[in-house]
Parts: structure tokens; sequence; C-alpha cells
């Protein structure tokens, strides 16, 4: 049950942390873009592959708003990092304590608190980092986000349904069904 656990974890913080910096990322970037960029409408030219959106544009974010973001970004990068690593370092104190030789029940529950407590913290500044950035958008750019948040979910959803579809490769290289691996033989 651990490992489906950290599955699920590792993909809901996964997922939020993308969007949150895929969203930072494209203000980080585009804030430094001096003039806008004018495409033809229309489908793009053959041999042209279609760009992701330019979230920025598709918001209709101002100048202001967007140094709001990129100080929440640069304030709040360090922040998040250091409270991943403390969760990575928690979630392996848990591991070694759950299969050492002489596994301790107190040893086991006090690093699982630890991971609990880690884990809390990384949630509070993501979910705290999302409310400030609701707080900078106006209704309607609020209406937007959620229509590109919902089709970047979409479209991860699609990305791991087409992963689904592919067959999986063991460790010892060959195609075919996963399978566990054998234990050691004595």
């Amino acid at each position: 049950m651990k490992p489906m656990f950290k599955t699920v974890f590792k993909e809901c913080a996964l997922f939020g942390n993308l969007f949150l910096a895929f969203l930072l990322f494209t203000v980080g970037v585009s804030a430094q873009v001096t003039q806008p960029v004018d495409r033809p409408e229309g489908p793009p030219p053959d041999g042209q592959a279609i760009r992701q959106p330019n979230l920025l544009r598709e918001l209709g974010l101002t100048q202001p708003q967007i140094r709001q973001l990129r100080l929440l970004n640069v304030e709040g990068r360090p922040l998040m990092q250091e409270a991943q690593r403390k969760l990575r370092e928690a979630n392996r104190e848990l591991d070694l304590a759950i299969y050492a030789d002489n596994m301790q029940e107190s040893e086991v529950a006090e690093k699982l608190r630890a991971f609990q407590l880690a884990q809390a913290e990384v949630a509070k500044l993501r979910f705290q980092g999302e409310l400030a950035i609701r707080r900078i958008l106006t209704p309607e750019q609020l209406v937007k986000f959620r229509e590109l948040r919902a089709r970047f979910g979409q479209m991860r959803e699609n990305m791991q349904q087409r992963r689904g579809n592919r067959p999986a490769q063991p460790r010892d290289g060959v195609p075919g069904p996963k399978r566990p691996l054998d234990p050691p033989s004595l």
C-alpha cells in the first residue's frame, strides 16, 4: 500500500507544481519580452508544430500583474525547494525506519509524523501560492485561468493515457507485461 500512496502523492504534487511552475515560468519568460510578436491567424505553415499557449496573452495580464507574479516566484521558489527537500528527506528516513533490520514501531511512528508534517508544509506553500495568484487575477482572468487549467489537465491526462498504451519495458529490456521481480534464490 505504501508504494501506491507514494505514487498518488507524487502525481498530485507533481501536477500542482508543474502547473504553478508552468504559469510562473511563462510569466518570467514573457516579462522579459519588450514587444509582442504578431502571429498570423490560421494554421501554422507546413512543418511547424503548434506552440503551447502563451498564458500571459491568453490571460491578458498587465505589467503590474506580471511584476507581482514574478515577485511571488522569486520569493516562493526557495521556500518550496526547501520544503520539498525536507519532504524527500523525511520520506527517505521513513523508508529506512520501515525496512530496517530491527524495525522499531516507535521510530516508524516518529518518522511518519515527520513525513506528514513535511508533506503538510509542501501542500501549505503550494496552496498559498495558488491563493496569491488568484488574488492577483481579475474575475475575468480567473475564469480564463480555470479554463486553461482544465485544458492543461486534459492534455496531461491524454499524455498519460497514451503512455499507458505502450508496452511496458521490464528491467531486462525485453518488451512485455510488467512482472514482479523474483526473490533471490537461497
